[in-house]
């Protein structure tokens, strides 16, 4: 789940990070190259919300030297679009890989520690004088320690890990835009206030005029936001609603066709037929015949009828938000005879 101060592509590198999917191939890197994998938000995510942790191998207060180092590879891995290797406090390699979802960096593969070389007396000898020039002296026994249980490879190992790495962030942002796209468009606040006036006067005649009125906007304007944002008109939308209103109420075999258009807010019986035809390519009446069988409520009078492939994509469509809802074949009503026509 999103929170609110995060984006949308950090939201979605979450998802991918917990997904079983991608834990595998994380694992599966470790267990092909020895090197421990870790999958985190970007630095500045992961600061803001506490998820970003270093505690250090050589013990505190090294945890602030790592995240000191990690921070300032970040920054050059972003700047250069491209993995970036540095060296740990404790002089072990690590290999940082940025990822980048819709554009947006949102997340780092971050493998390591690891070792190219032996850590022979001369190496030993070096490091421990670097940590005493970073505050860090008296760490001999855990700097060794670090690297006993630390994997090394050979160079050529280490650019093979580094390939595998960037694959892997290549099918990351893949996945990450394939999941952004299969989002639902997010309703904005204006159409929230527009279903909610709509909602509460369903049943109930209203004007194109009042629902202009309810959200502050001339009807000229309206109209045209909520086209731009919706994708239908707003009379076409009105049909659209009273249609779904006319296929509950015709779940019910006691009610007459006739007030079954008056009820869904028709004024007209020749119109709601015609309306009713071009939507759902069949009557009022047949469609009853097909769907009463599909109502718990109800016995089945026609087993051997399924509902058409068009009932059963408008049963989708209906049920989505209002933002997220095609045109659909509302191109085929008849404007003018719409009782909410635009201006």
């Amino acid at each position: 789940m999103m929170t609110n101060a995060e984006t949308p592509e950090i939201a979605a590198w979450r998802q991918l990070a917990s997904s079983p999917t991608v834990r595998e191939q994380q694992v599966a890197f470790t267990c092909a190259t020895g090197v421990p994998l870790t999958l985190s938000p970007a630095s500045a995510q992961a600061l803001a919300d506490g998820t970003f942790c270093v505690k250090g191998c050589l013990g505190a207060p090294s945890g602030e030297a790592c995240r000191h180092k990690l921070l300032q590879a970040e920054k050059r891995a972003v700047t250069r679009l491209a993995p970036v290797q540095y060296s740990c406090p404790s002089g072990l390699l690590k290999i940082l890989v940025p990822v980048f979802i819709n554009g947006r960096h949102a997340g780092i593969l971050l493998a390591g520690p690891l070792a190219l070389q032996s850590l022979d007396a001369a190496r030993l000898g070096q490091l421990t004088a670097r940590l005493e020039k970073t505050g860090l002296g008296g760490r001999v026994e855990q700097l060794q320690s670090a690297w006993r249980y630390s994997p090394r490879l050979s160079a050529d190992k280490c650019r093979a890990a580094e390939t595998l790495l960037r694959m892997f962030g290549k099918y990351l942002e893949a996945a990450g835009l394939h999941y952004l796209q299969a989002q639902p468009a997010p309703i904005s606040p204006l159409l929230k206030k527009i279903e909610a006036f709509l909602a509460g006067c369903r049943d109930e005649p209203v004007s194109l005029k009042e629902v202009a009125a309810s959200v502050s906007l001339s009807p000229c304007h309206f109209c045209a936001v909520f086209k731009k944002q919706t994708g239908v008109t707003f009379s076409r939308y009105r049909v659209r609603q009273r249609l779904a209103k006319a296929r509950e109420l015709l779940g019910d075999p006691a009610r007459r066709i006739s007030e079954v258009a008056f009820a869904s807010g028709f004024e007209s019986i020749p119109y709601f037929n015609r309306a009713f035809r071009q939507e759902f390519n069949c009557s009022p009446t047949e469609y009853r015949s097909r769907v009463v069988g599909h109502n718990p409520s109800q016995s089945n009078h026609n087993p051997g009828v399924a509902q058409n492939a068009a009932d059963r994509f408008n049963n989708q469509v209906m049920n989505l938000p209002l933002a997220a809802r095609p045109a659909h074949d509302f191109m085929q009503l008849n404007a003018a005879s719409q009782p909410f026509a635009q201006p």
